[in-house]
């Protein structure tokens, strides 16, 4: 009976310091770990932006196969979240509530009866490389239980935010790097050109031939060109002619000869991109501007898209150390229509 009454007055005690102990730990905590990836900040920026990119690195998500997952709003970015329910972890869900590309990206979780919470990400660019920092923050935690998982935050979610990181830099690092892009206002600029079109498997052939007529052209008429070689593209399909003006911008205006016409080259605000790399391979670097046009929510103008040759096979033999600037008009103001192409070209 003396037992029973120990043990009673025991678990008594043990509620109290249970119940006593939450009154002075703080209704908030937060744990962060940070990771070094040899690239580029918009490239570890993107697997973060995407929530559906989680699934490939994220512990909290590939550790559960039986997760059933429901995505919606934007793809990427500000909006986009990912609604879970699981057994093993519960229900919940993640919105991206802001971010700023390639530096920060802050997330909303709502973890239903576990609460609401944080996640900061910060991409700091360094020599070599970008530092990863993923900080997970709990506020306003519930008397008492919560507040005992705040206490234990950082051993039960540091281990977890480690191994995230880990295969985060695994994925990053043997990712094709992002190029060089530039937000940039682009000069009006005259230019000679000929406009023509071919299939996308004819286009190499026909554009050296256009290229070659425009340099007939210049030994004839002493024109000197004031910057290097260009193609603008008005459409690209697979099963139709792609439309294209092919030329080199000059100083003035001159007299136009056959299917060398003078044409005014339009200036407007554009993103500019620095691809290193053969021509065949070179859709990798439009992918990449495509995507910094979402992060930063820009808009493309109908303006055609067009690509200034700097470096090309006239002046270097290995393809690999070719340089192409590649430009896409932002913010319409005047639109260029696509000219209508001559019946007798």
């Amino acid at each position: 009976m003396k037992a029973l009454k120990f043990i009673g007055v025991l678990f008594l005690l043990l509620l109290v310091v249970l119940l006593t102990l939450p009154l002075i730990m703080p209704n908030h905590a937060e744990t962060s770990s940070s990771i070094f990836v040899q690239t580029n900040a918009q490239t570890v920026f993107r697997q973060v932006n995407n929530l559906k990119n989680w699934s490939n690195w994220s512990p909290f998500v590939f550790d559960n196969p039986s997760m059933k997952s429901v995505y919606s709003g934007p793809e990427v970015g500000v909006g986009s979240s990912h609604s879970w329910k699981s057994e093993d972890m519960g229900d919940g869900s993640m919105t991206i509530l802001a971010n700023k590309p390639y530096e920060n990206i802050q997330i909303l979780l709502d973890m239903k009866e576990g609460g609401l919470a944080i996640d900061e990400w910060s991409f700091e660019e360094k020599e070599g490389g970008v530092e990863v920092t993923w900080t997970l923050k709990l506020s306003d935690l519930k008397y008492p239980f919560h507040r005992y998982f705040g206490f234990f935050i950082e051993s039960m979610m540091k281990p977890m935010q480690e191994k995230g990181l880990e295969k985060l830099k695994e994925i990053s690092e043997v990712a094709p790097q992002s190029i060089s892009i530039e937000l940039i206002e682009l000069q009006a600029e005259a230019s000679i050109t000929v406009l023509d079109s071919a299939m996308i498997k004819d286009l190499k052939t026909i554009s050296e031939n256009n290229y070659a007529e425009l340099q007939l052209f210049i030994k004839r008429a002493r024109v000197q060109p004031t910057g290097p070689a260009f193609a603008m593209y008005y459409n690209w399909d697979v099963d139709k002619p792609v439309l294209m003006r092919v030329g080199f911008p000059i100083s003035e205006e001159v007299k136009e000869s056959g299917r060398v016409v003078f044409f005014t080259r339009p200036g407007g605000k554009a993103l500019k991109g620095v691809y290193v790399g053969p021509y065949e391979a070179s859709a990798i670097a439009h992918y990449d501007i495509d995507a910094h046009m979402l992060d930063f929510g820009y808009v493309q103008s109908k303006k055609p898209i067009w690509e200034e040759y700097i470096v090309g096979p006239l002046d270097e033999a290995d393809p690999n150390k070719w340089v192409t600037h590649i430009f896409y008009y932002l913010d319409e103001v005047t639109e260029e229509e696509a000219p209508e192409e001559d019946e007798n070209q």
